[in-house]
């Protein structure tokens, strides 16, 4: 049943007429801690819709490396290094510290995750568009823990305990309201998400000073496996407000969306709250060709606050990089993903890649007669 829409956007999408980012749109990176990737959050985005018959078609990857755990297990292991248990969290250590916590609850994220979209907007009307994504991940063991631990001690930067952890293993675990969820092993393979599909509506069109603001609805189907990270196995749905206004060469971008989840299937019985996500995004033209983007995204997830567990907190990461549009319509973006606060709740570091094509709206059939030939004499 999900492959007729799916199959339907992209045939739209290669009978449109563009294919790519605005040029100074937001960079389309959401909130990036694995265990958030199987929740619906709206990446950031411009409010400007494709106009009607047109659309854009766009393939982006996001690679990060997260190294998070419970306040307590970053203690003992960032405090007695490989000592403590060969730097391994066990199923049977983390258990030990949840039944140790007030709140009963420990968690740890350590790998590093490939999440591969593609995205395609298809404007149906005037001020309406329709949208599609299709996520893929790869969750894995990842290289990145060497190069990031040397990075932290030759620049003295604080490295968050995960010096004590092994490097380049992979755990994902939760422990909490008589849940288990524990992997020491990633799931393997590339496999299908959440598919997300999404109406967006202009509200408001730029004039004067008067910015663009637009809404949208989405919603996520439950297409990826709940057992193998790839999704939270319930259905969301959200909604979304987005302002876009331009300056000359400079253009802000500002955005909010609401999301109501469902159950995480993989531990239905922890209490999820509804989410919200709060953007703001400035990009400069550089050159006619090249925008300058850098972004600040903020995210109330949908975990519970728990003592001595930052996964209830409000999450800061920010994204900055470059969109290059290239002869032929080609348009390539790239970014570095970071966190912001001291909390671990968000990735160590990321980098977001993206390309797209654009082709000129098609003109009628006589269309360049008319512009080629001289008017007639009077």
């Amino acid at each position: 049943m999900i492959r007729v829409p799916l199959v339907a956007v992209l045939v739209l999408a290669l009978q449109g007429s563009v294919f790519a980012s605005g040029p100074d749109d937001p960079l389309p990176v959401r909130g990036q801690l694995p265990f958030k990737l199987l929740f619906l959050d709206p990446a950031p985005a411009a409010a400007d819709l494709e106009p009607a018959g047109e659309a854009r078609l766009a393939l982006h990857a996001t690679y990060e490396n997260t190294m998070v755990a419970t306040d307590e297990l970053v203690h003992l292991f960032g405090e007695t290094g490989f000592a403590a248990y060969d730097g391994r969290v066990t199923l049977p250590v983390l258990t030990s510290v949840a039944g140790s916590q007030p709140s009963g609850t420990a968690f740890i994220l350590d790998g590093e995750t490939l999440r591969t979209v593609l995205d395609a907007r298809v404007g149906i009307a005037r001020r309406l568009e329709v949208g599609i994504e299709v996520p893929f991940l790869s969750h894995g063991r990842g290289f990145l823990d060497g190069p990031i631990d040397s990075y932290h001690d030759r620049i003295h930067l604080p490295d968050g305990g995960r010096t004590g952890f092994a490097h380049n293993e992979f755990r994902a675990g939760y422990i909490g309201n008589g849940e288990t969820v524990y992997f020491d092993e990633p799931p393997g393979g590339f496999r299908l998400g959440d598919i997300v599909v999404s109406v967006a509506g202009m509200l408001v069109r730029q004039r004067g000073r008067m910015p663009a603001v637009s809404g949208s609805l989405s919603a996520k189907l439950p297409t990826g496996g709940f057992r193998e990270l790839q999704g939270s196995g319930s259905a969301d749905y959200g909604g979304a407000l987005r302002i876009s206004r331009r300056w000359g060469r400079a253009t802000l971008h500002a955005g909010s969306a609401y999301n109501v989840l469902g159950e995480w299937r993989l531990a239905p019985g922890v209490p999820l709250h509804n989410s919200r996500s709060l953007y703001a995004a400035f990009a400069f033209s550089a050159t006619p060709r090249i925008h300058l983007v850098a972004q600040a995204l903020r995210t109330s997830g949908p975990f519970p606050s728990r003592s001595g567990n930052d996964l209830g907190k409000v999450a800061m990461e920010i994204a900055a990089g470059f969109r290059c549009h290239l002869p032929g319509g080609v348009a390539l973006e790239w970014a570095l993903v970071e966190n912001l606060v001291p909390y671990y709740n968000t990735p160590d570091v990321g980098t977001f890649f993206g390309v797209s094509y654009r082709t000129l709206p098609a003109r009628p059939a006589n269309a360049s007669h008319s512009i080629s030939s001289p008017p007639p004499n009077p």
